[in-house]
């Protein structure tokens, strides 16, 4: 067996026998992992706190002949404002659910860890549309699965958080761009995601 470290965000979980659970992680090193905690849904466990729903972590596994196993969890963010807000969660739920569905297993991809960091950090900040939907373009770019033309979606796309925090447009542009966005979604992953009906009730950016 071999140890590794490894940052992450916590974005699914499953209980897992009588007192474990299997999370699902995307990581900034190895992309998104499947791994088991043991013991963590007792009420002893001092790791469960860290490993919760969208925690940002550092994780301490090794390495078996099956799926990684957590050994210990250090907390870096919890985005609990994100959490506590029933608009803002259903919002930070989207993005996550974005990337499990949108990419594979063990491929690693800094800049799409990057762009999930900085999207969470600015929702919380300021809980704006044009986050949501500038996150939307880029997983579809980063991974290949649209080559936008549409001028506003390009600037999006090419823009940094910093520039993109500074684009302001009106309801109409913002319509527009949900609708284009949310067609290019539902075609790629073949369905409806679960968080898709919750979002008509996030804060608009007029």
């Amino acid at each position: 067996m071999r140890g590794f470290k490894t940052e992450g965000i916590i974005l699914k979980r499953k209980n897992f026998g009588e007192a474990d659970r299997i999370l699902t992680v995307f990581t900034l090193q190895r992309g998104k992992i499947s791994i088991v905690a043991k013991g963590v849904r007792r009420i002893t466990s001092r790791r469960a706190g860290n490993v919760e729903l969208l925690n940002r972590v550092i994780l301490f596994l090794y390495q078996g002949r099956g799926m990684p196993i957590l050994t210990e969890a250090e907390g870096i963010e919890n985005f609990e404002k994100l959490k506590s807000d029933l608009t803002l969660s259903t919002v930070a739920f989207h993005i996550i659910e974005l990337i499990d569905k949108l990419t594979a297993e063990n491929q690693e991809n800094r800049l799409l860890y990057e762009h999930l960091v900085n999207c969470l950090k600015r929702l919380e900040r300021n809980p704006r549309q044009i986050f949501i939907r500038a996150f939307e373009a880029k997983i579809l770019t980063n991974l290949g699965f649209a080559d936008f033309k549409d001028p506003l979606i390009v600037k999006l796309v090419n823009s940094n958080w910093d520039e993109i925090e500074k684009i302001e447009i009106d309801k109409k542009q913002a319509l527009e761009l949900e609708r284009v966005l949310r067609y290019h979604l539902e075609r790629t992953i073949e369905g409806q995601l679960k968080s898709r009906r919750l979002l008509r009730f996030a804060r608009s950016d007029d």
